[in-house]
């Protein structure tokens, strides 16, 4: 995996042991099911905010809630959060990905070249 996006409460905080989150895969995952390290299973009309998260490992936010998508890709962009190793995006690469597929992969290759995980979105 890599970066997805979740929809959250406005004041969702998201769990910590110590200084440190803790991973909760999605709700509905098939593992998160199994071990209960999941988000919780909120109403759809509870979830009125944005937030990014890496899922890589198990799923940790990289963002705090945001009001809107447009404000998350602000967010984003104005801190150089990295959509994959060594590359970040712009605003309007982030919105398109917040959109459209809602998660991406931290790889992405074209050809033999490393390219952006925002590219072609």
């Amino acid at each position: 995996m890599g970066r997805q996006v979740r929809r959250v409460p406005a004041d969702w905080q998201h769990p910590k042991d110590g200084r440190r989150y803790i991973p909760l895969r999605k709700a509905d995952d098939a593992l998160a099911r199994a071990t209960d390290q999941r988000m919780p299973a909120w109403p759809a009309e509870a979830c009125t905010h944005w937030q990014l998260y890496e899922t890589t490992t198990a799923g940790t936010p990289l963002s705090p809630p945001c009001a809107s998508a447009r404000e998350l890709a602000a967010w984003l962009a104005a801190r150089g959060v990295e959509a994959g190793p060594g590359f970040t995006g712009t605003e309007t690469e982030w919105l398109r990905m917040i959109e459209g597929p809602g998660e991406i992969s931290t790889i992405a290759m074209e050809g033999k070249s490393f390219v952006s995980p925002l590219k072609g979105l």
